[in-house]
């Protein structure tokens, strides 16, 4: 086999083994992976910088998941979040209502520019960052998937 040849077969098995290594070394240390079960491949999401120099796996920015999940179909299905809050003044006793908008995708504090990976973890336990600083126990709110 000439030179040439064996570079290119090279140039073509190299990335394709670290894929496979990565893939299945994530899979041996017990990393799961909510996409990988519907078939998306981790190189779908985590690329490599275009310079070549960054990691090789990189976790990906709010921009990656938007391409596939729409943020208006993400805002809509959990618009059933915001509620009606009803407030009662101790003095007058009048009631005030208003609507709870906690719709975390489409918020009151950030609107639509929340990071995804503020709440949502691929490889381990999605969090709620509504509850680092409000009690959102009435908000009948948990965790995301």
């Amino acid at each position: 086999m000439n030179r040439t040849i064996r570079q290119m077969l090279a140039a073509a098995l190299i990335p394709a083994a670290a894929l496979l290594f990565a893939t299945t070394s994530a899979h041996a240390a017990g990393m799961t992976s909510k996409h990988a079960e519907n078939g998306v491949a981790c190189a779908t999401c985590h690329k490599s910088s275009a310079d070549g120099k960054g990691a090789a796996f990189a976790a990906p920015d709010a921009s990656t998941c938007l391409g596939c999940h729409k943020q208006d179909a993400i805002v809509k299905a959990t618009e059933k979040l915001n509620f009606e809050a009803v407030l009662v003044d101790p003095k007058t006793k009048k009631e005030k209502r208003h609507t709870a908008l906690i719709n975390p995708h489409d918020s009151y504090h950030f609107g639509r520019t929340e990071n995804c990976f503020d709440c949502h973890r691929e490889h381990q336990k999605s969090t709620n960052a509504c509850a680092g600083c409000h009690d959102i126990g009435a908000w009948k709110m948990g965790a995301p998937r």
